[in-house]
């Protein structure tokens, strides 16, 4: 007989015996990027909940328009930024789901049916009950409708008057509604009232508090697959806060950032000064700060959280081998606030980022940085840049993802030293082929800390590659050539 052995392994019996092993080295990461995180406010949706959306399509199945206070432009900027995913949490807590009772048509109107919205929140829904035009005497339909499109259809039997109430039930109930729930008020009921765009009766609006964005950072803290966050409002002490948690779960080993921003024209107007003094004050590369605005071509004004989340998009959407720097706004038609050279310079200068135009009159990035401006001794300059940021982030990521299956997996001995050596190689070289590293990207042992027990120490050397933003021309002329 034979089998399987396992390595140091001496069997009793007479036998041939086989195991086998991996010649090679285990998969490296690849990249994970392109994935924005919103936080934002509607007049419809799961509170609380991290839904991830793909598409715009996805923001107004889930959360309709968002209502006349709603913030679903967040998740709507990300993607026309560029973002290929977008998890997005609705805020709030408490809140009234809209209800409908419907009724049959015995003489006193018995309370048949009644409808709850499965959300909570203020969107106004309506309801027609009515014969089909294809079977008017067997067949009857219920329309669920926002204003005059149908959004849900449910077609039940009609013959027999008594069982209308039961007939629909059952088909609501089996085939399921993504707006609404059907309860049954009453026993032996008539036939169901017709009805035509009854309007449900609203619901209200979850309560939106500084408490509110704090549980959603918790919720988003266990969805690690996202790369940029940005927020739904101006507000100071929630920026604070945004920071904050980012700093946190950065430590943690997160490697996300965010972009926030103030009102630069119009209501509640922050003045060029204060956000050169907000904009330095963050003095962190986790944080973008967008200091004026674009206008659309609908002349919608993006500035502050409107403008961040656009740009969060931006940042999310463009490799890490590419600068924003200089990278056009689509669907920009002028800038909102237009700035002197001197103030870009001190834009710049203060980790402000902001929007100028081309000289062929598009709205782009003036330079593609962060809010750091005075980097601390164990950071270099390049941490001010997004793109340098992003390949730094990159290459964390990328490196901890490779590793991370093999703790616990391989010895803390000379061979499993080097498994690991050569497994961050591979990924240093697969970020220098594809233009992310300079030649020469190692690890190493750290020579200072040999390794003891369950921990080894290694050193990663790279140098990540910033893009072309300053071109300096010499032109040299004379008044006639020299004559020979």
């Amino acid at each position: 007989m034979g089998g399987f052995f396992i390595s140091g392994e001496r069997k009793i019996r007479p036998g041939t015996y086989i195991r086998y092993f991996n010649r090679g080295l285990p998969p490296t990461a690849g990249v994970d990027d392109g994935v924005c995180a919103a936080v934002f406010r509607s007049n419809w949706g799961s509170t609380d909940v991290p839904v991830f959306m793909e598409n715009f399509a996805d923001v107004a199945r889930l959360y309709g328009d968002g209502g006349t206070q709603g913030t679903t432009a967040v998740p709507f900027e990300q993607f026309r930024g560029g973002a290929r995913s977008v998890v997005g949490i609705r805020l709030g807590s408490g809140g009234t789901q809209g209800t409908l009772t419907l009724y049959d048509t015995s003489a006193t109107a018995v309370s048949a049916l009644q409808i709850t919205m499965l959300y909570p929140g203020s969107r106004a829904f309506s309801v027609t009950i009515r014969p089909t035009l294809s079977d008017p005497a067997n067949v009857g339909e219920l329309l669920l409708l926002e204003g005059t499109t149908v959004l849900e259809r449910f077609e039940f039997a009609i013959t027999v008057p008594a069982e209308q109430v039961a007939s629909l039930l059952e088909v609501v109930t089996v085939r399921g509604s993504q707006y609404f729930t059907l309860s049954q008020l009453a026993q032996n009921t008539d036939a169901l009232a017709l009805v035509t765009q009854i309007p449900i009766t609203p619901g209200t609006d979850p309560v939106i508090d500084i408490a509110a964005y704090s549980r959603a950072y918790e919720l988003l803290e266990a969805e690690n697959n996202w790369n940029v966050l940005s927020i739904d409002t101006n507000d100071t002490d929630i920026a604070a806060m945004t920071q904050m948690y980012l700093n946190r779960v950065y430590a943690g080993g997160m490697f996300v950032m965010g972009v926030v921003g103030d009102q630069a024209t119009g209501a509640g107007a922050v003045a060029f000064n204060t956000r050169l003094v907000n904009a330095a004050a963050y003095n962190d590369y986790q944080i973008v700060y967008v200091g004026n605005g674009f206008i659309d071509m609908n002349d919608t004004v993006h500035e502050g959280w409107l403008a961040a989340a656009r740009i969060a998009g931006m940042i999310a959407g463009t490799p890490s081998d590419r600068a924003v720097t200089r990278t056009a706004v689509q669907n920009a038609i002028d800038i909102s606030e237009r700035l002197t050279n001197r103030q870009v310079e001190m834009a710049l200068t203060n980790g402000m980022f902001v929007f100028t135009r081309s000289s062929m009159n598009t709205v782009w990035v003036e330079q593609g940085i962060n809010s750091l401006v005075l980097p601390e001794g164990h950071q270099d300059e390049g941490w001010k840049k997004i793109k340098r940021t992003k390949v730094r982030f990159e290459l964390f990521s990328r490196l901890t993802r490779s590793v991370d299956p093999l703790i616990g997996r391989i010895n803390n001995d000379p061979d499993g030293r080097m498994t690991v050596i050569q497994l961050c190689n591979a990924v240093c070289n697969e970020m220098i082929a594809e233009g992310k590293l300079l030649n020469g990207a190692h690890v190493e042992l750290d020579p200072a800390r040999p390794p003891q027990g369950d921990s080894a120490w290694f050193m990663v050397f790279a140098d990540d590659i910033d893009a072309l933003e300053k071109a300096y021309f010499a032109f040299g002329f004379r008044f006639a050539p020299d004559v020979t």
